[in-house]
């Protein structure tokens, strides 16, 4: 793909982007089962996932998490939409739906916001601070902190 025609704001917009993320970060969960011990406290948390663009304004994207530093090790999806500009340094929200499989099963709505900073038209960085929500075998409330990176590629365009 060819930038030279392409205007200055256009050049860092996400459109017909497929793209790869990684982060990590942490989050304090508290968490309320029936039967058995609340578990409350933080984690760490790994973050691998993809994003496509919809458009200048929208990528659907989906993400898995492990999370570890608890009682045990935690499995999560994420899947919605983030919002991001054509801007080199855009802000976003992440609105998902997050399925909690381990410790214990909830679904639930996950909001972040961040800013992310592209370093070149194929590669960024961000930062988002989110929380989650969730209800299944129990409650459960987070509330994250996370740093990553996103590699993209332009093959849909």
């Amino acid at each position: 793909m060819s930038f030279a025609s392409t205007s200055r704001a256009d050049e860092w917009s996400h459109q017909g982007s497929l793209g790869v993320t990684a982060a990590g970060g942490g989050e304090y969960r508290f968490a309320i089962q029936p039967g058995t011990t609340t578990r409350n406290g933080p984690e760490a948390n790994v973050d691998l996932g993809g994003t496509l663009a919809l458009n200048d304004n929208w990528s659907a994207m989906l993400e898995g998490r492990f999370s570890f530093g608890g009682p045990q090790l935690g499995v999560s999806f994420f899947g919605g939409l983030r919002t991001h500009g054509r801007t080199r340094l855009k802000t976003f929200v992440d609105l998902n739906i997050a399925v909690h499989a381990l410790p214990a099963f909830t679904i639930g709505p996950r909001f972040a916001f961040g800013v992310q900073y592209e370093l070149t038209q194929i590669i960024g960085v961000y930062a988002l601070a989110g929380f989650q929500f969730g209800i299944g075998q129990g409650l459960r409330l987070s509330f994250e902190g996370m740093v990553g990176v996103q590699f993209r590629s332009y093959l849909l365009e």
